[in-house]
């Protein structure tokens, strides 16, 4: 008998069901699958609202009170999805739309953006970015672009990308950063690497690699580390 289990009551009805087959001298061969669920644009939506207010305590810890939705306008002009309007009289312009009136594909996009105009600009240098939230992409990972991505070939060095991630924030503890772990693996690639703070860094190689990963579980989401890496470098060559 094959299983998968994807929920606690089904797992108790499988356990028992393992059971009774073990009583009667039965064989069981018993497998699993994880059951991953993407986010809705509604919690697409919190996602953006977790955005809003970590802006706002940053602008706030350096003397501006900016409203929220002053901070909305103003991403939505820098990285907004735009669309045509057409006036009664027959003339055109130009009007974004908010995260409400996105599609998800739309929203994902938008979001994506807002991040990289976070990490490219200069107003941000000190920001502290929550890992959860730079990473918001693992919860929406199309998994035919990631076996795309894992089938390409990628040059083995890159300088420009380990600057980039020297750049970032700590995956670890959502510090600035200025260091890259890069993972323990036989062959050298510079994607196979996490931006960490120098405080992190000292942890990663008191404590070791399995700790750092088991420490970011909840960025990778699910992921393997290797294929959260290799998905982060192929965003760099598509945004930066």
């Amino acid at each position: 008998m094959n299983f998968t289990c994807s929920n606690e009551q089904y797992l108790k009805n499988v356990l028992k069901t393992c059971l009774n087959s073990y009583e009667y001298g039965s064989t069981v061969n018993i497998s699993y699958d994880v059951i991953k669920q993407t986010k809705t644009l509604k919690q697409l939506g919190f996602i953006f609202g977790g955005l809003i207010k970590a802006i706002n305590l940053f602008f706030n810890n350096v003397g501006y009170n900016f409203p929220s939705y002053a901070l909305k306008e103003w991403l939505y002009q820098e990285c907004g999805i735009y669309e045509t309007e057409t006036l009664p009289n027959g003339a055109t312009f130009q009007s974004h739309k908010t995260l409400s009136e996105m599609t998800k594909k739309e929203a994902l996009e938008f979001i994506e953006k807002v991040i990289v105009f976070i990490d490219s600009s200069e107003i941000f240098t000190d920001f502290i970015f929550p890992p959860e939230l730079r990473y918001c992409w693992t919860h929406n990972i199309d998994n035919d672009k990631l076996q795309t991505i894992k089938n390409s070939s990628f040059p083995n060095f890159d300088t420009l990308f380990l600057r980039h991630q020297s750049r970032l924030t700590c995956v670890r503890c959502g510090a600035r950063g200025g260091m890259v772990y890069h993972l323990n693996r036989p062959y050298k690639k510079d994607y196979f690497s996490l931006p960490v703070c120098a405080k992190c860094y000292d942890y990663a190689t008191t404590h070791g690699e399995s700790k750092l990963i088991n420490d970011i579980k909840s960025v990778l989401n699910g992921m393997s580390v290797d294929d959260f890496c290799l998905y982060a470098y192929y965003l760099f060559r598509k945004n930066y």
